[in-house]
């Protein structure tokens, strides 16, 4: 039920929203500020709740319901899990963030502004991060002497976040970006959407040594490609073509990009077992291993570290971080690893609930939400992004904002009021 003279939006209802606004605006460069901004989010939304019978209604959606299905299973996993009650407890913490899912979706349902409010409000704290990347570029950036967030240099500028999640976020504004140019009428809209979407590309390509962004940048222009460009096969080979050839470029001309580049065939073609691809390989191996003999329940919630341990501490004996690696940097081996195949099927479930209305309408949302999704799903298979907090907020706070108006109908366009003669 939306805003409307028979059921108006409590005040409890606005303040659950500039909180979870604020949360998004925070997601690129404060962990700490989004924590308290989505707990405060949470504890408002229960009061919401309590008091609002149209709320309860919007609630009731697949992706709302099915992501509290999953944080019900990863509850009741804690019961056989042989992880120790620490990392239990640890799990349960990060999980618990699938509760924003329902409360983005629920107060979109009931205010249409709220999508465009939930971009804007990323879109700015990630113009923050941004900004940040060029000032440590530049040597401007100031240090917190109480660690408080932490700066890169001038051969690798990343402040705030790490280069993984820099990648992820900077990408998607820069694609989300070029979705709006081809949106937004008039010569000069354009080309402001497209320079943001050049600014937020930089630091990716020729700023920071973060290797994620690449892969994520170029799924989101193949995606951007294929939903705003008449779909024909020769159009296709020369569209993809053509972003390969950009990358090629990317490749000659920063040395950043290359230098990684050429560190991964490395990693690749010699199997080394101390690079992070091959500690990427080492987890595959251990996930899997416990998905065959555990498919049916897994291992519990929280019980990755406990299973991996013992290969950690042969492979990084010197390691301080040995016994303390939580998770196999794949969202998917990671919740299969805990809650086996019915937990990968539930959480399959609620990323195919979240995608079906934006496939079937064309809108600048809708679309957002598409490119969103893909972003997520390809770097989750190499990282396990609900379990950090800045990529799981990101993820469940704009996919839910976007979800509803993909799924919320159009309004009706009004017809031209007559002319009236004297």
């Amino acid at each position: 039920m939306q805003d409307s003279p028979a059921f108006p939006i409590s005040r409890l209802e606005r303040a659950v929203q500039y909180l979870l606004l604020l949360a998004l605006f925070c997601v690129p460069f404060s962990t700490w500020l989004t924590n308290v901004f989505a707990g405060l989010c949470v504890l408002c939304f229960v009061g919401a709740l309590a008091t609002s019978a149209p709320l309860r209604a919007a609630v009731r959606t697949p992706p709302a319901l099915l992501a509290l299905g999953l944080l019900a299973l990863l509850a009741i996993g804690a019961s056989w899990s042989i992880g120790p009650q620490a990392d239990i407890v640890s799990a349960l913490k990060k999980y618990a963030r699938l509760l924003v899912l329902p409360i983005a979706v629920a107060t979109s349902m009931r205010d249409r502004a709220m999508p465009a409010r939930a971009l804007a409000a990323f879109l700015g704290g990630a113009t923050v991060l941004a900004t940040s990347n060029y000032l440590v570029w530049h040597d401007l950036m100031p240090t917190s002497r109480l660690g408080w967030w932490r700066i890169g240099d001038a051969k690798d500028a990343f402040s705030f976040k790490n280069h993984i999640t820099i990648g992820i976020l900077l990408s998607f504004a820069t694609v989300v970006s070029m979705l709006g140019a081809t949106y937004v009428q008039g010569a000069r809209a354009r080309v402001a959407c497209l320079v943001a979407g050049v600014l937020f590309s930089v630091p990716i390509i020729f700023l920071n040594q973060g290797r994620t962004g690449y892969v994520t940048l170029f799924v989101g222009m193949v995606v951007l490609f294929l939903l705003r460009v008449r779909f024909t096969v020769l159009r296709t080979i020369f569209g993809v073509g053509a972003i390969v050839l950009l990358f090629v470029g990317f490749y000659a001309s920063s040395n950043n990009f290359k230098a990684r580049t050429d560190d991964l065939i490395t990693e690749v073609r010699t199997d080394q077992k101390r690079s992070p691809n091959g500690l990427r390989m080492s987890y595959l191996r251990a996930g899997t291993g416990i998905i065959v003999a555990h498919p049916l329940a897994g291992l519990g919630t929280g019980s990755f570290a406990e299973v991996y341990a013992p290969t950690a501490r042969q492979d990084w004996p010197e390691d301080k971080l040995a016994e303390t690696r939580h998770q196999p940097h794949s969202e998917f081996l990671l919740i299969a690893a805990q809650l086996g195949l019915p937990g990968l099927l539930l959480y399959f479930a609620m990323l195919a609930s979240l995608l079906r209305p934006a496939l079937a309408v064309r809108s600048f949302h809708a679309d957002a939400l598409v490119l969103l999704w893909a972003i997520y799903v390809v770097s989750s298979s190499f990282n396990s992004l609900l379990w950090d907090v800045t990529e799981a907020y990101w993820f469940l706070l704009l996919a839910g904002s976007l979800y509803a108006s993909a799924r919320l109908p159009r309004q009706p366009a009004q017809a031209p009021v007559p002319a009236t003669g004297t």
